[in-house]
């Protein structure tokens, strides 16, 4: 007699392979994982300051991997406007606990009209510890920076191609 189990997964397997999934970043052709054209047509103008050439480099990195577009069709016009509070402050005025606090907002620029084709805004936290050690706490911050912007450059990379995916 045949297990029930398996008959009822053998019937659901069909159904599931025609659900409409789809790779975001696959070729549909080939079968392997492959940016989309449009997004490797993304200039991305220099970001002010520290924080900003981190994450403007996240996003060349994820966005147009190959290197510089030679002719762009797009502009990815990003401002980052970050804040850092302390948390847990102890009773010598001393905080042993932070949160750094990054918000991105994006504009993303058809050359060919120079008209907005999709904007956002993306809003990342990640905290950290405030040791006695200066070093340590720097360390601590910077790491906390990092996550963020790459956070931040993930969230806008995947907008990006809900946007194309849409539109193409």
């Amino acid at each position: 007699m045949v297990d029930r189990r398996a008959l009822l997964s053998m019937l659901l397997l069909p159904a599931l392979a025609g659900c409409g999934f789809q790779p975001l970043y696959g070729n549909h052709s080939a079968g392997g994982a492959a940016a989309l054209p449009q997004m490797e047509q993304i200039y991305i103008p220099p970001i002010p300051d520290r924080s900003g050439q981190l994450l403007r480099n996240e996003l060349r990195d994820r966005l147009t991997p190959t290197g510089l577009p030679d002719k762009p069709r797009w502009r990815l016009d990003v401002s980052l406007k970050e804040t850092k509070t302390d948390l847990v402050i102890l009773r010598d005025a001393t905080a042993t606990f932070a949160k750094y606090v990054g918000v991105a907002r994006w504009v993303l620029v058809d050359l060919a009209s120079d008209a907005p084709a999709a904007r956002g805004q993306v809003t990342r936290r990640a905290s950290y510890s405030i040791s006695s050690s200066e070093f340590a706490s720097l360390q601590a911050e910077e790491d906390a920076r990092r996550r963020v912007v790459t956070e931040i450059a993930e969230d806008i990379r995947l907008r990006l191609g809900l946007y194309f995916k849409r539109d193409g």
